[in-house]
Order: structure tokens, then sequence, then C-alpha cells
């Protein structure tokens, strides 16, 4: 029985442009920039991943994954386990993020490669994928996920909702429905669904929840696309409809100026991610960079006080409440305090994971500068759209040294070079496994498009 007119003459819903946009994607029409960035992140997490292997959450995360049983399709990094598809993208999404070293959308405010990398690494490996597929859906999800952040930025931290895991739902989705063969009805369905399944609250208190939320996202994303490919429908309106997924979280619609479709395939948001060169929370970049400026203008010995002026919506995330801040008792807590990370740079030179998990928070030349040091309000931020910081230094004999940063390195206003990146993938990489395994690993993932498959790769990714 043929369709009502009215049904075949309605717009498409934007889960049905995200799957048109998705399986219609062609490599060689990507900008080369994109697919330059892709390869330098995808190989960024991957270094990351292995390091946090090492850690007691990856090996958690791990002993629950081979717990949950089932026949193995997919290597687990670090471990070589071989699990179901969606528990090797929970445990790859959680290594990816748990030492929140990976990268940032700053208009966005979202993770982007932890989930994407998660998905399309536990899929591609399920279904024997080229490098060539793994690469082009991982830009996919790369880029459907920053859109769908861009929607809420700044709203959902507001509201308490952490966009990597929610929205890194659908863009887990998009890579791993892609990479299994889905066909265009499957692949709406397994976005309809992900609206359900996309959480992640961020009431954190002393645990490991936020490293949980990519894989999380990356496990919910490939089970709709199982879901979806078993005819197991979805609704189509998930994210614009009345009760849908921007409508319920947002508590608004938006205008069609702001949908995730806008521009899709002409305008890439890939291109405003930014890679960490410091292992902690990306709003306090700025100010790492901005000490490790002034350090050599004084001794340490001369401090008074220091005043970091921070933008005032974040003083609940990196200042407060600040008897956790000045004396972090565990390293999660080290990594989202400004204080800390201002101390660090400016005793030590350096901000880096040995400054968080293999030297003592409390040392004292640190609880000596995080005592003098206070979070102030930043009048002149421009948040969300970039994340700046200043550090405003007073000497003993009066003096005052200052240095403002309007954008930290690493974003797109600072981009880092090659080799900066290959070397911060060497560093984390070498942590869990040898050198030359490591090297092998970069040349792979930097020229992923000619790779015949992941089995060299995910043999090289074990400890």
């Amino acid at each position: 029985m043929p369709a009502p007119a009215q049904a075949l003459s309605r717009p498409k819903t934007e889960a049905e442009i995200i799957a048109d946009f998705t399986l219609g994607l062609d490599l060689d029409a990507i900008p080369a920039a994109v697919v330059s960035l892709a390869q330098e992140h995808f190989l960024d997490v991957v270094g990351i991943a292995l390091a946090s292997s090492t850690f007691d959450f990856g090996r958690a995360v791990l002993k629950a994954a081979r717990s949950m049983g089932g026949s193995g399709e997919a290597v687990a990094i670090g471990s070589g386990a071989m699990l179901p598809p969606a528990s090797t993208a929970l445990v790859n999404g959680v290594l990816a993020h748990g030492l929140d070293f990976d990268d940032t959308h700053i208009g966005a405010i979202y993770h982007a490669s932890a989930q994407a990398m998660a998905s399309c690494l536990a899929a591609g490996n399920a279904n024997r994928s080229d490098g060539r597929s793994v690469l082009t859906a991982f830009i996919a999800s790369l880029e459907v996920g920053c859109r769908l952040a861009l929607v809420g930025a700044g709203v959902f931290h507001d509201r308490g909702l952490h966009p990597t895991s929610m929205c890194g739902t659908f863009a887990s989705a998009v890579a791993a429905a892609r990479l299994a063969g889905a066909d265009r009805q499957a692949m709406v369905w397994a976005l309809g669904l992900c609206g359900s399944m996309a959480g992640g609250i961020l009431e954190q208190d002393n645990s490991w929840l936020k490293r949980l939320h990519p894989g999380w996202a990356a496990h919910c994303g490939l089970s709709a696309v199982a879901l979806g490919q078993g005819g197991f429908s979805g609704p189509a309106t998930v994210l614009e409809g009345r009760r849908g997924f921007y409508s319920s979280h947002l508590q608004r619609i938006p205008e069609a100026d702001d949908l995730p479709s806008r521009g899709l395939g002409e305008t890439w948001q890939t291109l405003g991610l930014a890679i960490k060169p410091y292992p902690c929370c990306h709003f306090i970049h700025a100010f790492a960079d901005a000490a490790l400026e002034l350090r050599d203008r004084f001794d340490v010995a001369e401090i008074e006080k220091i005043e970091c002026k921070l933008t005032a919506p974040l003083h609940k995330i990196v200042a407060l409440p600040r008897s956790i801040r000045i004396r972090p008792a565990t390293p999660y807590q080290a990594l989202f305090s400004v204080p800390f990370v201002v101390a660090t740079a400016l005793a030590r030179g350096r901000v880096d994971l040995t400054a968080f998990y293999d030297e003592p928070l409390d040392a004292p030349e640190l609880m000596e500068l995080t005592e003098r040091t206070v979070c102030i309000d930043d009048p002149e931020s421009d948040y969300p759209a970039h994340f700046p910081g200043e550090v405003i230094v007073h000497l003993r004999d009066g003096r005052t040294e200052r240095h403002r940063q309007p954008a930290s390195l690493g974003t797109p206003d600072l981009p880092l070079s090659r080799k900066v990146i290959v070397n911060k993938f060497m560093a984390n990489a070498t942590r869990a496994i040898p050198t030359k395994a490591a090297e092998r690993i970069a040349d792979i993932v930097l020229n992923l498009q000619t790779a015949p498959s992941l089995d060299e790769l995910m043999r090289l990714c074990v400890a």
C-alpha cells in the first residue's frame, strides 16, 4: 500500500539527515585539514587509552566487562581481551577519557574523540573493517557529536548534564552503524533509541563517574545499532520532537538555524577540536599556560598572593569548594583545581601526568602556593567561545606580574604541531607498551586510510 502523500512530502527529520550524511560520506570528499586533524586526534586518544590501561580504574572496567560474559569479537585496548563489541567499546571509552587528557570541542564543551575511537575500534574490529572505513566513520562521529553538543553549549553543564556522554551516545551510534553496514532505516531507528539511552549527570562526589561517560556512550551506541539492525524501531524525531532530546534536556526545541543539521557536510565543526597539552580539565589550561609564561620573571619564594581570574560559572567546577581545591586528596580532585595546577606550573615548570599520579599531591612546595591562590571573577571572559585565564602574581616587594591567556595552547587559535602531538602520544603509550610498538602504532594511525584491517594495530595495543 503506498504511503500517504503527506508522509512522502514531509521534511526530513534530524535523525534522517544525519543518517544520510553518514552513509553518503566519502573520505576523498572530506577536506584534507579535517582528515589530518582526525588522524592526529585518533592517535592522541589511543595513547591516552594505553596509559589508562595501567591504572586501577582501567583494571576495574576490564574486570566488569569480562564479568558480563559473551563471546569475544573485538580487542580491548591495553589488555588484548577479546570481548563482545559493546563491552569492548565500554572498556576503550573509559580508558580514553580516564585521565581527562583527551580532546575538547571548545565551543561545544564536548570531548569528541574518546567515544568515537571506542566505537570505531570495537565495531571496526568486529566487522573486519579496513582503515579507510574506520577513519571515515571516526570523522562522521566527531562531526555529528560536536554538532549535537553545540546546540546546548554551556547549558548542558549548567543543568548538571555531561554532553560528552549524552551527545556521545548518538555520535557512537553513527560510527557503529556505518561500520556494521546498517541501512538508512536501521540507522535512523538506532539514533531514535539513543535518545532514551543517552545519560550522564555531573554529580561525581569522590568517584570515577565521569570516566565512565564516553565508555557508556560507546556501549549504548553499539547496542542501539544492534537493536536497529534487528528491526527494533526508534523515533525519527528523537532530537527535535516536542518530547525529544533537546526539549527534555534543554527545555527548548532549537530553531532551524540552530539544529545540528545546519551546514552539515559544508562547514566542519571537527576543526574546532582542541588537543590537550596538559592532563587536567580544559577550563584550567589557560591558567597553566599563563603560569608557565610567568615563572621565569621571579623566584617562587617571593610570591605573596596569586589571583586567578576565572569565568564566573566555572568556579563551581574548578575552584569550589575551596578546601578541596587547595588541598586535593585525589588526582581527580587535583586535575579539577585551578590552585593546584597553577602551583604545579609555578613550582615545577611542568603540568604532566607525573605531577598528578606519580608525585605527592600534598608536597609542601605546592601547598604553600595553593594556600596563597584565590580565584576571582573574570568579567572579560567570552566563555563558552573560549576558556580564557589570567594569572596575577603579587610579590613581597610590591611588584605585580600578570599574564592573560585568551585561548589556551592546543586550541584552534594556538594549535599544536604534529610533532608535539606525536611526542604526547609516545609519552602516554610507553607507559604501557615498548617504544618500538608505539612508534609503529603512530605510523599506522597517521596513515590509517591505507591499513587493510585493524589487526596489526590491535596486536600492538597490548601491554
